[in-house]
């Protein structure tokens, strides 16, 4: 029983291991399957954890209908403020979250809408193949570009897919698209040290769009604390 129960240590739920969960265990037989249960059933259960963004809660900071957006997506969202820390410090949250509705106009935008020919052999992308422009333009909700990024997304998630790209990114992870960026520059330690302008700098590089950025900062900050 020992692969079943090595599967069950690095089975964390993600997209790309359901499947793949689900085939195995429907090859195993029933006695083992017993056993299986029988070992696990005395373990003590995590505690339920409140996830900080519903589909609620997205209605409320967007002003858009909760029907309008997934569940997918906000257990992606609650996903990347757990693997990046922000779910430990709630001001901090508030500022990543104004920054993500500002730059994809309030969660309507998880996709580059330029065609993405642009980056074509751009060699500081990585892309050095023909159609790599458009295959890893801009995903997700701080726009992962470049087929150099998605590679190292796809190695630090551990789902092989992210290659197939934008599109699939896109739609599986639009929050978790930020994980390598946010944590390479160090995001969580700039809002915790340096505060929200701090933070619209190293995201924007700039100060574009900052009065919609700190008014959406007011929004979060009376939905969220």
């Amino acid at each position: 029983m020992s692969f079943i129960t090595d599967a069950a240590k690095y089975y964390a739920a993600q997209p790309h291991q359901d499947a793949a969960w689900e085939y195995l265990w429907a090859s195993l037989d029933e006695y083992t399957q017993d056993c299986f249960k029988d070992a696990y059933r005395d373990a003590p259960e995590a505690p339920e954890v409140e996830p900080i963004i519903t589909l609620e809660v997205f209605e409320q900071l967007t002003g858009y209908a909760a029907s309008l957006f997934k569940q997918s997506e906000a257990d992606d969202c609650n996903k990347l403020l757990q693997v990046t820390g922000f779910d430990q410090d709630m001001e901090a949250t508030c500022m990543l979250m104004a920054n993500i509705l500002h730059e994809t106009c309030n969660l309507k935008f998880l996709k580059e809408l330029a065609d993405g020919w642009a980056y074509e052999y751009r060699s500081d992308l990585g892309n050095d193949e023909y159609g790599d422009g458009p295959l890893y333009k801009g995903a997700g909700v701080l726009q992962l570009t470049g087929k150099h990024n998605y590679s190292r997304l796809c190695a630090a998630i551990g789902d092989p897919r992210i290659m197939e790209g934008v599109d699939y990114v896109a739609d599986v992870y639009p929050f978790r698209s930020a994980e390598t960026w946010i944590h390479e520059n160090y995001l969580l330690a700039c809002a915790q040290q340096e505060g929200f302008d701090a933070v619209c700098v190293r995201i924007n590089g700039g100060w574009n769009g900052y009065d919609d950025r700190l008014a959406k900062y007011n929004i979060c900050r009376r939905v969220l604390l």
